[in-house]
């Protein structure tokens, strides 16, 4: 899951009074709160109890919908995506009058960016590494299969354990085959989002398709293993931090951007650029990634 931050647990937050006694009840008495990173507004925790460990989410105001929304999202999941997805079960979710809060077994494992972490840092290519991105790709192939779209992988969205990778924050996921509309929000950064995402990025809602996915798959893992994002935002002398992504968008949009060197693992390069620079109608699947993944020899 997401690392914590080293700051006081809130279990006084008035805001917790929504939820806290359905997670105490799961976890049993005593029960640690553990603020951790969040995002999108959203705050979150790590549970712990002499019965069980969870992972709980609360959003307030705005941010309430957010939670709300993957909460209806895991109750659609629940029992159809196959075990790939690897989505914890045993989820309860509630809302106050402004709040809305969500509470699933904790996960444990690192995430796919942690896992990549030696190739990062020292350029090291490691089994740990490759066998992390196949796991993810046949997760969200199992996840299409389904024929549902995530919605926001990113390597901190995936959790690698003993039955495989997990995918995790599931706000943003949707299926034209269910009565419940994509988010009015891009899930996936633009720096991650393909680019048919970015020319469609300026109507509501977002319909990202499977093969948006792959690219933001692909995307992701290049990301995971460079520390920087796939584009290769010098070529086109810009600076990113001066855009918003609503700008960054449009700027790609109209003059595209190569695609920056993976210089020290030129095979897992060669393999993500292939589908990177594939066009929508003929890109890979998340199934033929891993499989051309499973190709390479560390």
């Amino acid at each position: 899951m997401t690392q914590a931050v080293p700051r006081p647990a809130l279990v006084d937050n008035s805001r917790l009074v929504h939820g806290r006694a359905e997670a105490e009840a799961l976890v049993g008495s005593p029960a640690r709160w553990e603020p951790l990173t969040g995002g999108s507004g959203v705050e979150t925790w790590r549970v712990a109890g002499p019965q069980d460990v969870r992972m709980f989410k609360l959003g307030v105001g705005a941010c309430s919908a957010r939670v709300a929304r993957e909460a209806a999202v895991r109750a659609l999941l629940e029992g159809l995506v196959p075990a790939g997805s690897r989505l914890p079960a045993q989820g309860w979710h509630g809302h106050g009058e402004d709040s809305a809060w969500l509470t699933v077994p904790w996960l444990n494992g690192p995430t796919m960016w942690q896992v990549f972490a030696p190739v990062r840092r020292r350029g090291e290519r490691t089994d740990d590494a490759l066998a992390a991105a196949v796991l993810t790709c046949i997760s969200v192939a199992a996840v299409h299969q389904a024929e549902w779209v995530h919605g926001n992988i990113q390597p901190h969205h995936i959790i690698l354990g003993p039955g495989g990778a997990r995918l995790v924050d599931w706000a943003s996921a949707w299926s034209p085959a269910e009565n419940l509309p994509p988010t009015d929000t891009a899930g996936s950064p633009v720096h991650l989002s393909s680019p048919e995402m970015l020319a469609r990025s300026n109507r509501r809602p977002v319909y990202p398709t499977a093969a948006d996915e792959v690219w933001t798959l692909a995307a992701s893992i290049w990301w995971a293993a460079s520390g920087r994002w796939p584009r290769d935002y010098r070529a086109l002398a810009i600076d990113t931090s001066v855009f918003t992504e609503t700008e960054l968008a449009k700027v790609l949009v109209r003059y595209g951007a190569p695609l920056a060197p993976l210089a020290h693992w030129p095979e897992l390069e060669a393999v993500l650029r292939y589908v990177l620079e594939a066009p929508a109608e003929s890109r890979p699947t998340a199934l033929d990634l891993a499989q051309h993944l499973c190709a390479l020899r560390v």
